[in-house]
């Protein structure tokens, strides 16, 4: 096998590997913890709508957007552990979820 077949030199100077590929677990994670984000902020802004008055269901959904991290977290590491894919989004999301996870653990002790 000559080096032409394992990697081509792309118009950046960087090596571009053929083998690599995108991990479908990293990405399902990523898109996890964009979402678990995206829901956490629809949650702070009716919370302060209703000036801390939500009620129950904010708190249950709370939690689950708090299940939907460690989700996340579980399939960006796996994505990551996986064999020659790119590492980028699994470790966003990783990062992120991991964030949130502790962020909304957080709040669930503190019980604000």
């Amino acid at each position: 096998m000559n080096t032409e077949t394992l990697f081509k030199k792309g118009s950046r100077d960087g090596m571009h590997f053929h083998s690599r590929k995108r991990s479908k677990k990293g990405l399902a994670g990523f898109v996890l913890a964009l979402f678990g984000i995206a829901i956490f902020l629809a949650l702070c802004i009716v919370s302060a709508v209703t000036k801390g008055t939500a009620g129950q269901v904010v708190g249950i959904i709370g939690l689950l957007v708090m299940a939907d991290c460690g989700v996340a977290f579980v399939l960006s590491l796996q994505g990551i552990k996986e064999r020659d894919v790119y590492t980028k989004l699994p470790l966003a999301g990783l990062i992120l979820s991991g964030v949130m996870f502790v962020l909304l653990f957080c709040l669930y002790v503190l019980g604000l």
